[in-house]
């Protein structure tokens, strides 16, 4: 790791700082990423701390229709139900996770 020389009295340069600046978010992503694990951990539900509370919900996937498929076929006209059907797409589950303030008694 690359040292860096502080003068004392003197602005840091613009590198150092961007530099500095992203390290920490990385570290405080990394925190967020294991933070969002033991929440999605706790399960469906409203789940209340102190100041905080988070709302877990599992989300539904869903799907759509591949448009370039779509227009190719609709050019072809003749088009059925069991087309659409067919050419569907689906993403997977999610969980939604809701951050909201605790409000006081």
């Amino acid at each position: 790791m690359a040292k860096i020389a502080i003068l004392v009295g003197a602005q840091p340069h613009v590198a150092d700082r961007l530099c500095a600046l992203r390290a920490e978010i990385a570290a405080l992503k990394r925190l967020e990423a294991d933070l969002m694990a033991e929440v999605h951990a706790l399960g469906a539900g409203r789940h209340e701390g102190v100041a905080f509370a988070v709302t877990v919900a599992k989300v539904p996937g869903r799907e759509s229709l591949d448009p370039k498929a779509a227009e190719a076929k609709l050019r072809e006209l003749g088009v059925d139900g069991r087309w659409f059907s067919k050419h569907m797409k689906a993403t997977a589950a999610s969980t939604r996770v809701t951050v909201s303030a605790v409000k006081g008694e």
